[in-house]
């Protein structure tokens, strides 16, 4: 699945040639002026860190996204033949102030577990075209990551140089392509949780939600499908990812090494959550219509018209990840860590139990739990 790829992997298979398609960062930033549609779509890491990263660019004109992941605009629009201008150029365009200064400063950042209702949340979002949705937008699902980590070989370091880097990279992610944008949400792929500090200090004054679910049901559902999580095993990443040696990480099963990984987001989330205005939301009161509006003010500060709220809540009705809004949601099966095996669901809740429960206790949790 596209989702669990490098996105410049993907960029390279659906606009060929890109990357043979360079310009100087001069040349780049004029056109950002010239095209108000030009937005970044992924980044390329380079051996050795920001000295040999790319960032892809495509001009998408005033395409809202509405799929739900920012890739799967970028998908369709080039199957369409409707990109017809994209480029690549180093990541040194970062390191100046932007050319243009149309971006939407963030209003929410939502941080999530994976399978926990984060993408009924933006895909209801969308429904209202004064929302721009970033929905785990490209170049932020590893290669901003890894340019700063050296493919994750060093910490991540909150430096003014580093926070201004990642501010430009949002900034031309939000471009105003369309007059009726008011208000905007980035959402981030699951790991990025273990950055949150990072993206905090970047954007103090945005609200901040973090979804969660328990574990061993999510677990169930990504060895059905995928999950960007299982890829990086035996990597960097993965140290990054568990809190443990590479070596250790790569003899895990799936549902050991998920299960560690989940537990280091829900830590990094208990440790934060005060200090960084995170508000935790648990999946079963995600999925509940009537608390919409409850998330919708925790997230982005927002109280919408009836009509609005009643657009958002007709996603309800919708499996959120077929972009054709044709099929019906139908639930999930009751019995989902049955597939889990004895010992995994005893070593999932050994990992995440107690976690789960302090999430739901949290005094930010807007359905907390006494």
């Amino acid at each position: 699945m596209l989702y669990a790829l490098p996105d410049h992997e993907v960029m390279q298979t659906l606009l060929p040639g890109i990357e043979a398609r360079r310009l100087t960062v001069v040349e780049a930033r004029q056109a950002l002026v010239e095209r108000p549609g030009l937005v970044p779509i992924a980044i390329r890491p380079g051996a050795g860190g920001s000295a040999g990263s790319l960032i892809y660019f495509a001009d998408i004109g005033d395409t809202p996204f509405l799929e739900w992941k920012y890739i799967y605009t970028i998908e369709r629009l080039a199957k369409e033949g409707r990109i017809d201008y994209a480029f690549a150029t180093d990541f040194a365009l970062l390191d100046e102030e932007l050319p243009v200064a149309d971006g939407l400063v963030p209003d929410g950042l939502l941080f999530h577990v994976s399978r926990c209702g984060s993408t009924l949340f933006c895909k209801a979002l969308a429904r209202v075209e004064s929302n721009l949705i970033i929905n785990q937008g490209g170049p932020l699902q590893a290669g901003f990551w890894a340019t700063l980590t050296d493919g994750y070989r060093n910490p991540l370091e909150a430096s003014v140089e580093n926070l201004d880097r990642f501010r430009r990279i949002v900034l031309l992610m939000t471009r105003r392509r369309r007059d009726d944008y008011e208000r905007c949400l980035i959402k981030f792929i699951s790991w990025n949780t273990i950055y949150l500090e990072f993206i905090r200090a970047a954007f103090p004054d945005a609200r901040a939600l973090y979804l969660y679910r328990e574990p061993g049901e999510v677990i169930a559902i990504v060895r059905q499908e995928t999950t960007a999580a299982l890829h990086a095993r035996g990597t960097p990443l993965a140290d990054v990812l568990t809190g443990l040696p590479a070596v250790q990480s790569r003899e895990l099963g799936d549902v050991e090494f998920l299960a560690h990984c989940y537990a280091r987001y829900f830590e990094q989330v208990l440790e934060h959550a005060e200090a960084l205005a995170l508000t935790p939301v648990n999946f079963r009161q995600t999925v509940r219509r009537e608390h919409l509006p409850v998330l919708l003010e925790r997230g982005l500060g927002w109280i919408p018209t009836a009509e609005e709220l009643a657009r958002m809540q007709a996603q309800f009705d919708l499996y959120s990840k077929d972009d054709s809004g044709r099929t019906r949601y139908a639930g999930e099966a009751e019995d989902l860590l049955e597939g889990l095996g004895e010992y995994g669901r005893k070593k999932v809740d050994e990992l995440t139990a107690e976690l789960t429960a302090a999430l739901d206790r949290l005094p930010r949790n807007p359905f907390r739990q006494t």
